[in-house]
């Protein structure tokens, strides 16, 4: 080990020569550098290597590295002498210190990351390729590493093919990673946008290849011409006379020029109207077939370059053909008439920030021409699916844009077609327990709190299953506009079908606290509904002592609010007794030994307090749950009230009853 860290010492006599030489460093400074280097060195080569360790060195050679940079900049005549092995050696040895690391850790792909961060900090293009290529051979499943090779290729060696080939087999290797065909596609399309660009520099466009037989014979036509324009020499007479004398050799690349021609004009050569985007996408859902999300976001994608209209075409139309029957399809389908895009940007600006697909405004005169068409691919989309999820897609497209707009008449529009909607979809007899949900709470919104009312007691006669509309139906019978059953009536029947659901338990925890708080009922009668609930949420399984987390939410729930509302009523003495009779009867649980606790810690001064608070957690202490921590917390308790001899007592209990206490 020593011979090895000496021989890397010996190899920076050198460079530190060289330092002190051009007087960037002084001899302290140096033996400085001289005593780090090898204490990290040594470090580095412990029987376990560390990964931090290396992070470390490399930080710190780094840091020294840029107070070489700033001294020498300091210094005006260094700037002008020739570089020297101190100029290059800092960064060599981060180089070869982040090989080193990964070759030490070759599956951490975040030290990866790192070293090819600062290869690109550095612009050091020679190791980059290598690099990428040993951590894709290592990690060839890792998305990421083959989308920051393809993108250093296109982007820092202006290499498109050899980007196309990295993504290819990226793909080949990971035939259904999501992001390698989206990448993949922005890739081709940020090409074309590229070509495009350098095209309108050059002033080239279908007007400026293609020329009419006239045009030819005619030397005194010209193009219309602007500072971007370049001209083409003209040819002369005499050049045109020797041309016409054709060859087999001048036919052919007079075939090939026209054929060039042909091709670079955007309205006839596939490429620059996005073909290989279209096969990327092709061969994606070919690949990934069920998934809506994944075909969006290529619109999304397409909706980030200029003239994709066609694109975007393309992929609705295979959405239409392969998920017709599917409702969230439809829907998108639908919705894309009110899709706008941001204005087209640079190419550069395109690669460094993704502009998703947004709405048009309100305030924009296309959007009531989009509703509409919105509207009648929704229409269509019912006749065709007709299922309740559809109708809820399009009630709840109808009722979130109710109620985003502001003008009057676009209000009154939505408001119509959503009355216009459920109408329909009751005579169709396609009801849910979503679609009377939405109803509900369309009804509701609009104060038509009888017909609210009337729908609420349908729906739960219909679905008495449904915990959301039983709430829904004991709100609204709360409004004095509204005849119904009483709400303790209507809770009891909700609670018999709905035993389970904590959504309505919680409404019924809710309703008896402000029966309390608005004085309509008796403590008494108030200590006989809480009781009768605890017990029922006691044996919501057959077997009181069998656990579920969902069961044991609603038993914290009522239990807990049992003891809170007794402590805020009658006093700490009354919740003492609720607990009490709680936990001898009704195998409460953690959260309910807390929920006292802090009922406690509320009322510090009672005289009996610290009793009560010992007997809580000699309680929790034989519950089946992990008792470190509420030995903590027990003794820490103790030693605030200076019990100290019974605080190391329950000590010496949990040093006896968990073996890793002495360890902690």
């Amino acid at each position: 080990m020593a011979d090895t860290v000496q021989f890397y010492l010996e190899r920076m006599v050198p460079e530190l020569e060289d330092l002190e030489k051009k007087g960037l460093f002084s001899k302290v400074e140096i033996k400085s550098i001289v005593k780090k280097r090898t204490n990290f060195e040594y470090a580095l080569k412990r029987r376990i290597a560390k990964k931090i360790d290396f992070l470390r060195y490399i930080e710190y050679e780094m840091n020294l590295d840029t107070l070489r940079k700033k001294r020498k900049d300091r210094f005006k005549d260094l700037k002008n002498q020739k570089l020297t092995i101190s100029d290059h050696a800092g960064q060599r040895r981060i180089f070869f210190l982040f090989e080193r690391a990964t070759n030490k850790f070759r599956g951490d792909l975040s030290l990866w990351m790192q070293y090819i961060d600062y290869l690109k900090k550095c612009g050091a293009r020679n190791l980059l390729s290598g690099v990428f290529g040993k951590a894709i051979q290592l990690h060839p499943t890792k998305a990421p590493l083959w989308i920051m090779a393809a993108s250093w290729e296109y982007e820092g060696n202006a290499n498109m093919a050899a980007a196309r080939m990295l993504m290819q087999r990226a793909l080949r290797v990971n035939p259904t990673d999501e992001s390698l065909y989206h990448e993949y596609f922005r890739l081709e399309l940020l090409y074309v946008e590229k070509i495009k660009a350098r095209r309108r520099v050059l002033g080239i466009s279908d007007q400026g290849v293609k020329k009419t037989d006239n045009e030819e014979e005619d030397n005194d036509t010209t193009m219309d011409e602007d500072e971007n324009t370049i001209k083409l020499p003209t040819i002369t007479g005499e050049e045109v006379e020797n041309w016409n004398d054709e060859t087999d050799e001048r036919k052919t690349v007079k075939k090939l020029e026209e054929s060039a021609a042909e091709a670079m004009k955007e309205g006839v050569n596939p490429i620059l109207g996005g073909l290989l985007a279209q096969i990327i996408y092709d061969n994606a859902i070919q690949a990934i077939s069920n998934k809506l999300d994944f075909r969006t976001k290529f619109v999304d994608i397409y909706r980030e370059f200029s003239d994709t209209d066609n694109g975007c075409q393309h992929v609705y139309d295979t959405i239409r053909r392969d998920m017709g029957n599917v409702p969230a399809a439809r829907k998108y389908l639908a919705e894309r008439h009110l899709f706008a895009k941001k204005p087209v940007r640079s190419a550069a600006d395109l690669e460094e920030e993704a502009s998703p697909s947004v709405y048009i405004s309100v305030s924009d005169p296309q959007f009531v021409e989009a509703v509409k068409n919105c509207v009648r691919d929704f229409d269509q989309a019912v006749a065709d699916v007709p299922q309740p999820e559809m109708w809820e897609l399009y009630i709840d497209f109808l009722f979130r844009w109710q109620q985003l707009v502001q003008e009057e008449n676009l209000k009154l529009y939505f408001t119509k077609l959503l009355q216009k909607v459920f109408k329909s979809s009751q005579k169709q007899n396609i009801t849910s327990e979503n679609l009377y949900s939405q109803w509900i709470e369309f009804l509701t919104s609009q104060d038509n709190l009888t017909q609210a009312q009337q729908k609420a007691t349908i729906a739960t006669e219909k679905y008495p299953h449904c915990a959301r509309l039983w709430v829904a139906r004991i709100r609204l019978a709360s409004v004095e506009a509204v005849t119904d059953e009483p709400q303790q009536g209507l809770y009891k029947k909700a609670l018999a079908q709905n035993m389970a659901s904590f959504e309505l338990w919680s409404s019924y925890n809710s309703w008896l606290i402000l029966q309390w708080q608005e004085n309509t009922m008796t403590n008494e009668a108030l200590h006989e509904l809480y009781l009768d609930a605890c017990n029922k949420a006691t044996t919501l399984l057959p077997s009181v002592m069998a656990s579920t987390a969902d069961r044991n939410q609603i038993k914290d729930l009522i239990l807990s609010g049992y003891v809170s509302w007794a402590a805020q009523a009658e006093g700490i003495e009354s919740a003492r007794k609720v607990y009490k009779k709680i936990i001898q009867t009704m195998y409460p649980t953690l959260g309910f030994y807390k929920q006292c606790l802090e009922v406690e810690d509320q009322h510090p001064d009672d005289g009996n307090a610290c009793e009560n608070v010992e007997y809580l957690y000699e309680m929790i202490l034989r519950l089946n749950v992990d008792k470190a921590d509420i030995y903590r917390a027990y003794i820490t308790y103790l030693t605030s009230q200076k019990k100290f001899k019974k605080a190391n007592h329950i000590q010496w209990r949990a040093s006896n009853e968990i073996e890793s206490w002495e360890r902690m």
